[in-house]
């Protein structure tokens, strides 16, 4: 599921002020981090969506050359991480 992430906003969050902090966590890799301000939500959802984008376009290439076996799902819970 590239490019879906899981936000868990924290009780310190107040939209209406602009300040956001909580968790973030990118579902297809269980790559998190713990933020404290909406740019740093913003940054780390930018550099994860660019490695989509490097890594689609590095898959895409690929593709024409060789073709290996389907890669297996795997999850977070497999990784070892809640």
């Amino acid at each position: 599921m590239r490019g879906a992430f899981v936000v868990q906003l924290g009780p310190e969050t107040r939209p209406a002020e602009s300040q956001f902090e909580g968790w973030v966590e990118e579902v297809d890799s269980c790559t998190g981090l713990r933020f404290r301000s909406g740019e740093e939500l913003l940054k780390f959802l930018g550099q994860r969506f660019e490695l989509v984008i490097a890594s689609s376009k590095e898959a895409r290439a690929e593709k024409g050359s060789e073709q290996g076996p389907p890669k297996k799902k795997s999850t977070c819970r497999n990784k070892g991480t809640a």
